[in-house]
């Protein structure tokens, strides 16, 4: 579970930002919570997260500077490649042309800490820590490393962290010589996981499991290690059918298409991210320039069916195609899969952006307080964007799960928690949000 994330000079990020999940300690409602249990003791965190904010205010920013570390954490880079991203342009001096990101995470009955730096052309520093002492908030590094101008790398394996065995200290520290000034781009988690350590194949694949939705993702993996062709179908027509949109079924198509034959045949290349998860799951469903299609293990090869959708019309019942459907359908079958994978994934942690793009208030409402009923047994948190202000409701939502995003004078991306306000139980919250107490709302110049 993600407890904290702070980002440096990311696109409209200029100072730090930092976001936590960590709840403050006079929160009492355990509606919203999770406990972890630690080596070192229980810690609460929370299951969901709320972005408001004016249009322009960094939402998506901050959805982008998830998107961007994930990547680079988990897929290799090519040695002496440029890094290719966009920094704050204002004139803050004391950035130094440098960007950082840093995580706060559980896995495996361990808090860890892993963050970098990087320029245009190198990782600048990076480490991993592991917490040692909760009371004092103390980490142990596992390691930390630094690289010059000039593209010497020193990577120092700390004496006060126990690996799983010996051999896998003695790998690590042999590593620590490895990375030439070709490699000043790379990222030394990524080579410990490469090799088998243990704690960074833990911490590579926590990043693994995060999935960022945006309203326009062209592409959409999800893997299930079920028979998913029966299993999705009946959870998204009966989800669907529930939520009034006029689909009662949802059918394959009778042609079969051989995956191999589709991936040489389509118009844009597919990412490296579909086909891999393609060939090593047996079955899974992905969205694809708009149309969702199931993959199962056929015989000696992988093969793809198309869904079809039915509704009745005029007591006829008659299937249309994805494209045929609304847009506030097509976003809840971006969404809706996000709740069936929490039946059979309990450790994944989704940032939406927009929940709310094309829907009523009644749905995104019935998304956020269904996954919070369904990730009671569960690490899986949500950490979304909106402008839906009806969600500001301090019955369905704790002050601790929402956070105000707005730029400063100076195009800065701020951002600041609900729970820092002194707000009156007798208070319209959602009128006062409108009226700017909180800020992070739209000013319209020449309004009254």
């Amino acid at each position: 579970m993600l407890l904290k994330y702070m980002v440096k000079n990311f696109k409209s990020i200029g100072n730090s930002i930092e976001f936590s999940m960590i709840p403050t300690a006079d929160s009492s409602d355990k509606r919203f919570l999770t406990t972890l249990h630690t080596e070192l003791g229980d810690i609460d965190v929370l299951r969901r997260g709320a972005f408001f904010g004016p249009n322009a205010a960094g939402k998506s920013t901050f959805m982008k500077s998830i998107q961007f570390a994930k990547n680079y954490i988990t897929e290799p880079q090519r040695s002496g490649k440029n890094i290719i991203f966009s920094q704050f342009r204002g004139d803050i001096k004391e950035l130094n042309k440098t960007t950082s990101f840093q995580f706060l995470f559980y896995v495996n009955g361990y808090i860890y800490e892993y963050g970098f730096a990087l320029t245009a052309r190198r990782v600048s520093e990076e480490w991993l820590m592991v917490l040692q002492d909760m009371e004092n908030g103390a980490f142990v590094p596992v390691f930390t490393r630094a690289t010059d101008e000039e593209g010497v790398t020193e990577v120092e394996i700390d004496e006060g962290y126990k690996f799983s065995d010996e051999k896998e200290k003695m790998l690590a520290e042999i590593l620590t010589s490895s990375m030439k000034k070709e490699q000043k781009n790379q990222l030394f988690l990524y080579k410990l996981k490469e090799n088998g350590v243990t704690v960074a194949k833990d911490a590579v694949n926590w990043f693994e499991d995060i999935e960022i939705v945006f309203p326009d993702s062209k592409v959409r993996y999800l893997p299930d290690n079920m028979e998913i062709d029966e299993g999705i179908r009946s959870f998204l027509a009966e989800t669907l059918e529930q939520l009034d949109t006029g689909i009662f079924e949802i059918t394959a198509s009778d042609d079969k298409i051989d995956f191999q034959d589709f991936a040489q045949n389509v118009s844009l290349p597919l990412p490296d991210e579909l086909i891999s998860g393609v060939e090593n799951n047996k079955n899974g469903l992905f969205n694809l320039g708009g149309k969702y299609y199931i993959f199962f293990d056929d015989k000696d090869h992988t093969s793809l069916v198309q869904l079809k959708f039915t509704h009745m019309l005029n007591n006829k019942v008659t299937d249309f195609s994805f494209d045929d459907e609304s847009d506030g359908t097509k976003r809840l079958l971006d969404l809706l899969p996000i709740l069936y994978n929490m039946k059979y994934k309990d450790t994944a942690i989704y940032f939406v952006d927009e929940i709310d793009r094309s829907l009523h208030t009644k749905l995104s409402k019935y998304l956020t307080k269904t996954f919070l009923e369904e990730s009671k047994e569960s690490h899986s948190q949500i950490i979304f964007t909106t402008h839906d202000v009806n969600l500001i409701n301090l019955a369905d939502f704790s002050k601790e799960e929402i956070w105000f995003i707005e730029k400063d004078i100076t195009g800065e991306t701020r951002l600041r928690p609900f729970s820092d306000f002194e707000t009156d139980p007798r208070q319209d919250i959602i009128k006062g949000y409108l009226s700017g107490r909180f800020g992070a709302v739209p000013v319209i110049r020449g309004e009254e």
